[in-house]
């Protein structure tokens, strides 16, 4: 019951594309979240049977950013990007993070304490919550942001 109120609480604060204040996360709202059109250009490889709810946004999303592979390993520094559910350790993450990996956080609301100690930490710099899933990662020259975005 607590995820459904999570989820109303969610939209009501989130902003569209319009209460964003990074070029960056504009973009990716303009460009990929909000509008259906938009297919993807480049092939991104998957973890075997990956397929969440939000599989088609975040193919969408790795393809706008030219990220070709997301990975479950989180021993494989040879991929761009990793998948976490919350249970891998917050110090493993942040150093990935900090390595330049991008972290997709499976289900933010119910990590709660671990998704904000994630976003507290100053490695890193951009954060984004979809409700669904979450992004972590660190842009060179951006100052520190935390996004909560709707989508339909």
């Amino acid at each position: 019951m607590r995820y459904y109120f999570d989820y109303i609480y969610h939209f009501l604060v989130s902003n569209s594309r319009h209460g964003t204040h990074s070029p960056f996360v504009y973009a990716l709202t303009e460009k990929v979240i909000y509008n259906p059109s938009y297919k993807g250009h480049n092939f991104v490889e998957f973890p075997e049977g990956f397929k969440p709810n939000y599989f088609s946004l975040l193919k969408k999303i790795w393809s706008f950013w030219e990220v070709n592979t997301l990975s479950e390993d989180l021993q494989d520094m040879d991929v761009q990007s990793f998948w976490i559910d919350g249970k891998e350790d917050s110090e493993v993450i942040l150093s990935l993070i900090d390595a330049g990996k991008i972290i997709v956080f499976h289900e933010p609301y119910k990590q709660k304490r671990q998704w904000k100690k994630l976003i507290a930490d100053k490695r890193v710099t951009v954060s984004i919550n979809l409700f669904h899933f979450g992004i972590l990662l660190k842009r060179e020259g951006q100052r520190k942001q935390d996004f909560l975005l709707r989508y339909l």
